[in-house]
């Protein structure tokens, strides 16, 4: 998101303090916001063109319910600054400013300029900024008028006394007043009550609603909420948070007569999403709903399973399809440049059917929704008619930065906009109980050296995200942004081949990890494995789930001696990473032709090594550190990969193992080396400890096999004929076979652990006497198999 920020130093804020459309004794300036690159315009306020304003845009239309959201702006130092808004109205209007969770500040402002007409005019408050990553949100006050024009906003310096450091952390406070208010809601003072305002006249046959949005929780689960009303009744009140299903309750009665103190306080347990949530209260149908003065949120330790999510489909959805994805983008998502429009998405889609008649994968199907030419808000805007009348539980986005350029956009500015509408994207497919996957942006040949630049920051900040996401740049690159001719159709289309690099960069079992409730993995620190030859008997193996062209391998390595780190075979021969006597790091190809790096490795010394292969450029790349250290024009075809082996090193320990299906630039893999977690493509991630060598946490299905070092092993087992579900799976966990009978469960050693019978559909296979690790699993009388993993 920084790059949605004019940034002159990092910053972030927290409001506190009294609206003055006065000067402050402002120092410098920190960040310029400008309103129309808000993470979130929400309808019906809207983003216009008129020269004059900051960048020719401001945002109009802040009518009750709109709001602006900025998502994580940083700060260096927590202290107080000035806020400066640069607004434009005829007439007073009302606004307020929150940041975090934290009590809203009011602003009333008093234009003299004609309405969308410059220059704007400015209003100054003090803020208490948090230091770290802070949200900012912009709301008209609650009245029929609504709020001003928006064009952009300042942080700076200040010179003015200090506020005080706001509440941090639980009960979360929500004043009823700041709410988005529609039906016949009024906002009404009253002396005594919290701000001395309250919200009344909730009437049941006006629709009247009371909701909070962007309110920001630290983790997932079950939270208290407590509702402070004014109601001699106990009347009724519907609550509802994000898309799950409604509570119904009735609040307890207050004392006293209607708007008259005290207030009555009723507690319900609620389930709130980590990050951003809404919170919703309607009038029920059996009456209308009680004064409201404020809402807090506490946390608590009460059990509370997540509820259902309340159906956001159309009545045409009779059912949900639990394994059909919707394939939602532009034209190359349609398959455009493709032969008959047999794209990378139709690709992928028979991949997964053939997967599934080898028993290796669910039964997937698949619809292709996308239009030529779409940018990220046109698919914001036919979202509901299109992807929920399409009744699936996935949606994969394809979309480009290319298509945000068409109207003449820069290509910064277009890079701003497509974080922003993916990030919408993401959030509506989570809130209604749609996976979401995306595809990164891909090549285009009307990119120049700048256009590239911002094309591999954008991807990099993508492949940090928790979606499921595909590395499309890495399968099509030429090392400019552009597409490889050999590859192209036209400037903005790949053609047959090229469509078939991107399906070979999708992880072919992501949909079946999904289904099984994988997470996106986190990166973990991890003792060393130790695969030298001294101590060692055996090496790590994996075979890829398909045909692999395009791949990135990535370890950590610590040897202390010449010997073969890795090794993967290729369709014709073995390629090999080997430290040689001189102490350095050597690429020998399969095909002929070495890299050499001058980084010596000694003992004692841990190294990243990353090997990149870019199939359709035609050219093997060779890191340590996250520094280039050569490359060799070259095109191959892997098939299996070893860490270790009978020709490693007497002494080698290893540590985090990548495998991405995709090619990397520098930026990535110094990324990488640094320590941070990419997970565009990726297939293998593997901490490598001691105690589970073999767990691979990325979003597959696929495995580790630890294989002695004269034998082929496990490394044989490749039929996965059983599917487990949830797999990999918590140790002390219950596990679905899909199937009954006595199943015997092998160690990697080859071992019997356990036998388990099955005998009744829905029975399912205890984890309880076994320990973290990698197992084999046979049912017993048949061929079937299947590796099972717990962590």
């Amino acid at each position: 998101m920084k790059n949605q920020f004019y940034f002159k130093k990092k910053a972030g804020i927290l409001l506190l303090s009294l609206c003055a459309a006065v000067g402050l004794c402002a120092q410098n300036q920190i960040v310029v916001l400008e309103a129309e690159n808000a993470d979130s315009v929400h309808a019906p306020a809207k983003v216009k063109s008129v020269d004059g304003f900051s960048g020719g845009k401001y945002v109009g239309g802040n009518d009750p319910g709109s709001y602006l959201f900025f998502h994580d702006v940083e700060m260096d130092e927590a202290g107080t600054y000035e806020f400066k808004t640069y607004f434009n109205c005829n007439g007073t209007r009302r606004f307020t400013v929150k940041v975090n969770n934290y009590p809203e500040v009011e602003c009333s402002v008093k234009g003299t300029a004609k309405w969308d007409t410059p220059p704007a005019e400015t209003t100054s408050v003090l803020v208490y900024m948090a230091a770290g990553k802070n949200n900012i949100k912009i709301t008209p006050y609650p009245t029929t008028s609504g709020g001003p024009n928006l064009d952009k906003f300042e942080i700076l310096e200040t010179t003015e006394a200090p506020l005080p450091v706001p509440h941090e952390g639980f009960p979360i406070v929500l004043e009823a007043e700041y709410a988005h208010l529609s039906g016949t809601l009024k906002v009404k003072t009253l002396e005594g009550m919290s701000n001395d305002r309250y919200v009344g006249d909730f009437n049941k046959d006006t629709n009247s609603a009371l909701q909070f949005t962007c309110i920001d929780i630290p983790e997932e689960g079950p939270y208290e909420l407590k509702i402070f009303t004014n109601d001699p009744m106990g009347r009724p009140l519907d609550i509802q948070t994000n898309n799950y299903a409604k509570i119904y309750i009735n609040v307890n009665k207050s004392q006293g007569g209607w708007d008259q103190l005290p207030t009555a306080e009723t507690s319900v347990l609620v389930w709130l999403d980590k990050g951003l949530n809404t919170i919703s209260f309607t009038e029920s149908c059996r009456n209308s709903g009680p004064n409201i003065d404020k809402i807090e949120i506490h946390e608590t330790d009460e059990p509370m399973e997540r509820p259902d999510i309340e159906k956001p489909y159309p009545e045409s959805c009779k059912e949900i399809d639990e394994y059909k994805i919707s394939f939602m983008g532009s034209s190359v998502c349609y398959g455009t440049g493709a032969t008959n429009n047999y794209g990378y998405a139709y690709m992928y889609a028979d991949l997964l059917e053939q997967r599934a008649q080898q028993g290796i994968g669910r039964d997937w199907i698949s619809s292709n929704i996308s239009i030529g030419g779409n940018t990220t808000q046109m698919v914001l805007d036919r979202w509901e008619r299109d992807l929920l009348r399409d009744c699936g539980r996935y949606v994969f986005y394809g979309l480009s930065l290319g298509n945000e350029r068409n109207d003449g956009t820069p290509t910064q500015q277009a890079a701003i906009n497509y974080e922003k509408g993916m990030k919408q994207l993401i959030r509506q497919a989570d809130s209604v109980g749609i996976v979401p996957v995306m595809a990164n942006n891909y090549a285009n040949a009307g990119f120049n050296a700048d256009d590239y630049e911002i094309l591999k920051n954008l991807n990099l900040t993508i492949q940090q995200w928790t979606v499921p996401s595909v590395n499309m740049l890495g399968a099509v690159d030429d090392g400019s942004g552009r597409w490889v001719k050999a590859i192209e159709s036209d400037g903005a289309h790949p053609n047959s081949d090229g469509h078939r690099e991107f399906s070979y960069a999708i992880v072919p079992s992501l949909f079946d990890a999904l289904d099984a409730g994988k997470e996106a993995p986190q990166r973990q620190e991890s003792t060393a494995y130790e695969l030298g030859t001294a101590a060692a008997t055996q090496h790590v193996e994996f075979t890829p789930e398909n045909i692999v062209h395009p791949f990135t391998l990535s370890f950590e390595v610590n040897a202390a001696s010449a010997g073969t780190l890795a090794s993967f075979e290729n369709e014709s021969g073995m390629g090999r990473l080997v430290v040689d006597e001189s102490g350095n790091l050597v690429y020998r190809s399969p095909l002929g032709g070495e890299i050499v790096s001058t980084v010596a490795f000694t003992a004692g010394s841990w190294h990243t090594v990353s090997l990149t292969h870019y199939y359709a450029w035609g050219m093997t790349q060779l890191y340590v550190d996250g520094v280039h250290a050569g490359q060799l024009a070259e095109k191959l075809v892997v098939k299996r990969f070893a860490l270790g082996g009978s020709a490693a090193p007497a002494e080698a320990q290893y540590r985090q193992l990548f495998f991405w299906r995709s090619g990397m630039n520098a930026e990535e893999l110094a990324a990488v080396a640094e320590g941070k977690m990419l997970r565009s493509s990726l297939e293998i991630y593997a901490p490598l400890s001691a105690e589970v060598p073999l767990l691979n946490l990325a979003q597959s299905t696929n495995t580790l096999s630890l294989v002695d070092n004269s034998t082929s092993g496990i490394a044989s087992v490749k039929v996965d004929n059983l599917l487990f579900s949830p797999n990999p799976v918590r140790q002390g966990s219950r596990v679905n076979a899909g199937c009954t009978g006595r199943f015997d469960i092998y160690s990697v050693n080859g071992m019997l652990v356990d036998s388990q019978s099955l005998r009744a559909e829905g029975d399912t296979l205890s984890t309880d006497t076994l320990t973290a690790g990698t197992y084999l699993v046979l049912l017993e009388g048949t061929a079937q198999k299947g590796l099972l993993i717990i962590y």
